[in-house]
C-alpha cells in the first residue's frame, strides 16, 4: 500500500547563465530551498516528491541567443547521470524523497546536439527515469527524438513506450514533460495508457501564464487522463548585464502560476507569486486507483473507442529526421508545413495581407 503524502511544486529564480560551471549558483539556491520546503511541508504528511520547473537549474540562453546546437551542447549542455544531478541526488537521499526536474543534455551517439530531458532521481540519489521532449517551439533549438527518429527507434523500438515512458516507483507511477509539449493532449494521453498516475508539466512563460493557458492546460491534462498533476513554473529570470553591470531581474518573465491538481481536476494548492515560491499538496495514489476501477465519470480511459481515431495521424506532418535548426530554418518548415495543411484542408487561408518583412 502506498501511504498518502505531499508533493511540492518548488518554483525557483533561475540566473540565466552561459556556461555549465555557473549552473552551480542555481543548484544551490534550488537546495536550499528543497530544505525549506520539507522542513514545513513534512508538518503535515511527509514530503515524498518534489518538482522542479523548466529552466530551473540551466536558463533559456540557448532559446534566447539562438544558439548553433554544437554551440550550446560545448557550453552547456549536460551529461545524465553526471554532477548536476549528484548534486540533487544527494538532497534526495538527504530528504528520502522523489525529484522530478529538467536539463539540456548531451547524447554520446549525436554528437553536436543536445535534447531537453526530464528526468526523475529516487531517494537513493539515483535517476530513475528520463523522458526526452517530442515536440518543441519554434523558439527552441534542442533535438527532439523526433529529429533522429530512424536512428531512435533502431536502438529504442517503436511505440508508445519508447516516446511517452512511465517511471514505475513506490510512491506511484510518474512521467511529464514541459513547456509547450503541455499544448498536446496525446502526449499526455500516451503517458496516461502506459501507466502514469502523477503527471508533471514544467513552465511556460509570458504572457501566456497570465491568459490561463498554463493552468487550463494542467487542469484539463489532469481530468481527461484522471491523473494528478504536478506543475512548477519557473520565477525570476535574472539576465546577466554587461560587463560591469548589475544583473537584470525580472520577476514576470515565467509568470508562476505554479499548482497541483487532482485527479478530477480539480486545484489542489496554486500560487500567483512570481518569484521565489513552492506549493504542496497531498497525493492518495490508492484512492486515485480506487476511483479509475469503480468510478463511471470523469475516468476516460475506458471509454476510448480507438478504432475511431486510428486514421488521425495517418499522415505526417511535421517532417522526422531534421538536422539541427535555428530560428530561420524552423520559419521555413513551418511555413512549408502550413501550406501543405492548407492543401489537406486543414487550414484555410486567410485573406488578410501577410506581415510584411
Amino acid at each position: 500500500m502506498i501511504e498518502p503524502y505531499t508533493a511540492v511544486a518548488l518554483q525557483t529564480s533561475v540566473h540565466n547563465v552561459r556556461t555549465r560551471a555557473e549552473v552551480d549558483k542555481n543548484l544551490r539556491h534550488i537546495g536550499n530551498m528543497i530544505d525549506l520546503v520539507v522542513h514545513i511541508c513534512s508538518l503535515e504528511l511527509p514530503v515524498r516528491l518534489i518538482a522542479l520547473g523548466e529552466g530551473a537549474i540551466q536558463g533559456f540562453i540557448d532559446e534566447i541567443l539562438d544558439m548553433e546546437q554544437a554551440e550550446y551542447t560545448d557550453a552547456m549542455a549536460a551529461d545524465v547521470p553526471g554532477w548536476e544531478t549528484e548534486m540533487l541526488g544527494e538532497k534526495a537521499k538527504q530528504h528520502g524523497c522523489f525529484i522530478l526536474a529538467q536539463l539540456k543534455t548531451k547524447h554520446a551517439k549525436y554528437p553536436g546536439r543536445f535534447f531537453n530531458t526530464v528526468f526523475l532521481i529516487d531517494p537513493n540519489g539515483q535517476v530513475v527515469y528520463e523522458h526526452l521532449k517530442n515536440i518543441i517551439l519554434f523558439t527552441e533549438g534542442s533535438t527532439t527524438p523526433h529529429d533522429v527518429y530512424d536512428d531512435w527507434v533502431a536502438e529504442h523500438g517503436d511505440g508508445i513506450a519508447t516516446f511517452f515512458p512511465v517511471a514505475k516507483t513506490e510512491i506511484g507511477n510518474i512521467a511529464g514533460s514541459v513547456g509547450v509539449e503541455g499544448a498536446f493532449p496525446e502526449a499526455w494521453r500516451a503517458f496516461a495508457m502506459n501507466g502514469a498516475e502523477v503527471l508533471y508539466h514544467a513552465s511556460l512563460p509570458e504572457p501566456w501564464v497570465s491568459r490561463g493557458m498554463f493552468q487550463l492546460q494542467n487542469r484539463a491534462r489532469a481530468m481527461d487522463n484522471t491523473c494528478y498533476m504536478v506543475a512548477p513554473n519557473t520565477g525570476s529570470l535574472i539576465v546577466q548585464g554587461p560587463p560591469g553591470e548589475d544583473a537584470t531581474s525580472i520577476g514576470g518573465a515565467l509568470g508562476g502560476r505554479s499548482g497541483i491538481y487532482g485527479y478530477r481536476g480539480e486545484m489542489l494548492a496554486e500560487s500567483t507569486v512570481v518569484d521565489d515560491c513552492y506549493v504542496a499538496a497531498q497525493v492518495n495514489i490508492e484512492e486515485l486507483r480506487h476511483y479509475r476501477e469503480h468510478s463511471r465519470f470523469q475516468n476516460w480511459l475506458p471509454y476510448l473507442k480507438t478504432e475511431l481515431f486510428k486514421d488521425l495521424y495517418s499522415q505526417p506532418i511535421w517532417p522526422k529526421n531534421q538536422p539541427p535548426l535555428q530560428h530561420a530554418d524552423k520559419a521555413r518548415v513551418l511555413a512549408d508545413v502550413t501550406d501543405e495543411l492548407v492543401q489537406r484542408g486543414s487550414l484555410t487561408r486567410s485573406k488578410i495581407a501577410p506581415d510584411k518583412e
